[in-house]
């Protein structure tokens, strides 16, 4: 399963989900994390419809909002 988190460098809102992304690793094996800064690559995020930070991404399916928390991405994962 390899997901895609959008973020930055400065955001701390971004350092959380990173972190709960990772927890979720034990319960996951098979969880494979890719980042995107946002501030190096601008227009890959764009085109990738993110406008939001923090955003994961799952195949085709988009998760983001203000908090991303470890529940809240545990059910992404599993859906």
């Amino acid at each position: 399963m390899h997901v895609i988190l959008y973020k930055t460098f400065l955001c701390p809102r971004c350092f959380l989900a990173g972190r709960a992304l990772r927890k979720l690793r034990r319960e996951f094996p098979q969880l494979t994390i890719e980042t995107v800064d946002v501030t190096l690559e601008p227009l890959r995020a764009w085109q990738d419809g993110v406008r939001m930070l923090p955003t994961v991404r799952l195949a085709n399916q988009t998760l983001s909002g203000i908090i991303l928390t470890t529940a809240t991405l545990r059910q992404f994962l599993r859906s």
